[in-house]
């Protein structure tokens, strides 16, 4: 795993953690606007190196990585954790393996509760095959790309990660992602959750994620975006995500 670093060293950490399939470069932006405050840190997941073929094993192994290199570097604690869709799996392995210490942890459009097996069988077999298309350059799941997964602007390193990514990393990622779940007794009562998503049909499971995490955490904060799919404004609109981020970390 490769961890990118922006900012000052001596200030507090926030570390922003991508989605599945996702380039590290769609938190450009985030980084642009945060790495004067904040020391910004930037894993990118086991299989998503646009420079190295790798394979993504599991989330405990990469948490372990991110755990490792922290404490080693900086120490137990950081401000804040923002995980994006996938990302905010690997983020809630963080939080409940308690290495690290974390003020606020947030999860945009994350699936924190586990999926029947048919519908993992459905995903598993769905990103194998847009995965191969993508790779293969099929002009209409490239341009589809675009309106639902990644801004033009990003298309480039999305497609440099898909070709760089091996089968195993997808079905790991998916096994992984379909039956996490989140434990419902993380006793850290320092730390405030917060949760993003939209109410489009692919925000099923991050409504449900977010209707578990307030049951369990009532100190919860939701903030539900009408009409938004899967991380839209996160991937799309990253002004109004900044915005509203700013709320929780300024």
């Amino acid at each position: 795993m490769k961890i990118l670093e922006f900012g000052d060293t001596s200030k507090r950490k926030i570390i922003l953690i991508h989605g599945f399939q996702l380039p590290w470069q769609v938190w450009e932006k985030y980084i642009e606007h945060y790495k004067s405050d904040f020391h910004v840190i930037v894993p990118i997941m086991s299989g998503h190196d646009i420079e190295k073929k790798d394979d993504f094993i599991s989330f405990l192994e990469d948490a372990k990585a991110i755990e490792d290199y922290m404490i080693s570097n900086y120490g137990e604690n950081v401000y804040a954790i923002y995980g994006m869709s996938m990302g905010g799996v690997l983020t809630a392995t963080l939080w409940q393996n308690r290495k690290l210490n974390f003020e606020k942890v947030i999860f945009d459009g994350s699936p924190l509760v586990s999926i029947n097996r048919f519908m993992k069988k459905f995903m598993i077999n769905f990103y194998l095959n847009i995965t191969h298309k993508s790779q293969q350059r099929d002009k209409k799941t490239v341009e589809q790309a675009t309106k639902v997964i990644i801004s033009k602007d990003n298309l480039d390193n999305l497609l440099q990660v898909l070709d760089n990514m091996s089968d195993t990393t997808i079905v790991n990622s998916l096994n992984g992602i379909a039956e996490f779940k989140l434990n419902s007794n993380i006793d850290t009562p320092n730390t405030t959750a917060y949760l993003f998503h939209g109410t489009a049909p692919n925000e099923m499971l991050a409504k449900k994620s977010a209707k578990y995490l307030q049951k369990h955490y009532p100190s919860t904060v939701v903030k539900c975006f009408n009409g938004k799919f899967h991380c839209e404004n996160a991937l799309f609109n990253p002004e109004i995500m900044i915005d509203e981020l700013d709320k929780i970390l300024l």
